[in-house]
This record gives structure tokens, C-alpha cells and sequence, in this order.
């Protein structure tokens, strides 16, 4: 057991968030405690919390990791093309491919739910916004007459539509297997969306 004195409090804030993302890669949700945290680092959950406001916080800054690591991913997907329909569509399959393959952090970044009163902080809520900024950024270039509030809406409702595709999917409840994949289904969403969108008055 590492004495108190071992690590700063960087240093210990460092191995939590480090602990807590590999529990979460590996155990889904389902695996995290602070009990579980502090042992894997070598000190007391009493330690930890003078570290962390809760284990709320830590989960946070966990979670903030991977929506760095999936805005990275759809960042280089916004600019493998400079047509902005295929902007569109490419940052929803890279956005899909991205939970396929981290299934368990990406689905703890949604799952996690904050108790009652406990207010989002500004530097997580920074990368929520940025998710959809690649988004609305495309939608603009696509429709650069349109409202703030209709590329707004129009971000959130594609987003909301490929979401539910990977929930389902990863949920193995997609039941699309025998006729199209994950990413064909997306790609007609997109396309069907889009163009009923652009020609909206």
C-alpha cells in the first residue's frame, strides 16, 4: 500500500483517471467504485476523495477522455473531404465506427447519470458542444442561408437518429443484419435527411 505521502495530488488525481478509464474499457459502467479505484492505485478511497469532489467527478474526467479521443476521430473524418454532404455523412460513420469499437467507454460517456442538483462543468460541457460544432459547421457550409436554430435542429435530429443506431446496435437490437449493415442504414439517414432538408423553404 503506497504511504500518503508517495504521490502529489496531480500525481494521484493522474492514476485515478488512468485507473478508472482502463476499469471502464474493460468492465463497462457496471465495474466502477472508488473502492475498486483505490485499490488499483494503492491508496484509500479517503485519499481519493480529497483528490475528487466524488466519484462523480472522477467519472467525468474519465468520460472527458474519450469524447477527446471521439472528437479527435471526427475531426479527421471533416476533413477527409471538402464537399460538405459527404462532411455530413463521414462524421456520422467515423461516429458509429468509434462506439463499434470502444463500446463499453463510449456507452459510460451516455449511461452515467448525475445526481440531482450536480451542474455539468463548463470544460466537460466544452466537449459536448465541440461534437456537434464539426456537425453544424458542415450543415452551414451545405446550407448557408439557413437560421442558426435550423442548422441547430437539423445537428441534434441527425445526431439523435445515428445514436439510436449505435445503441441498437451495440444493444444487438438492430435486427438488420439479413438486408443492410449498421453503416448502410446510417448512410440512408443521412442522405434521405439531407435532402429533404436542403429543399425545405
Amino acid at each position: 500500500m503506497a504511504r500518503r505521502n508517495d504521490h502529489s495530488r496531480e500525481e494521484i488525481q493522474s492514476m485515478a483517471i488512468d485507473a478508472m478509464r482502463q476499469m471502464i474499457n474493460r468492465e463497462g459502467m457496471e465495474g466502477v467504485s472508488a473502492r475498486k479505484v483505490a485499490q488499483k492505485i494503492g491508496y484509500t478511497v479517503g485519499t481519493l476523495y480529497q483528490a475528487f469532489e466524488n466519484i462523480d467527478d472522477l467519472i467525468l474526467q474519465a468520460n472527458a477522455y474519450t469524447l477527446s479521443e471521439l472528437l479527435s476521430t471526427i475531426a479527421q473524418a471533416n476533413q477527409a473531404t471538402t464537399k460538405p454532404a459527404q462532411k455530413i455523412l463521414n462524421i456520422a460513420i467515423s461516429y458509429f465506427r468509434y462506439a463499434k469499437s470502444h463500446d463499453k467507454k463510449w456507452a459510460a460517456v451516455f449511461r452515467h447519470q448525475l445526481p440531482a442538483g450536480y451542474e455539468i462543468p463548463d470544460w466537460y460541457q466544452a466537449r459536448i458542444d465541440a461534437l456537434f460544432s464539426n456537425l453544424e459547421a458542415a450543415l452551414r457550409e451545405l446550407a448557408p442561408k439557413r437560421k442558426p436554430k435550423s442548422i441547430q435542429l437539423a445537428s441534434r435530429s441527425l445526431w439523435s437518429s445515428i445514436h439510436g443506431v449505435c445503441m441498437l446496435h451495440i444493444g444487438d437490437k438492430l435486427f438488420s443484419q439479413t438486408f443492410a449493415t449498421p453503416e448502410e442504414i446510417i448512410t440512408s439517414i443521412v442522405k434521405n435527411y439531407l435532402n429533404s432538408w436542403i429543399k425545405e423553404v
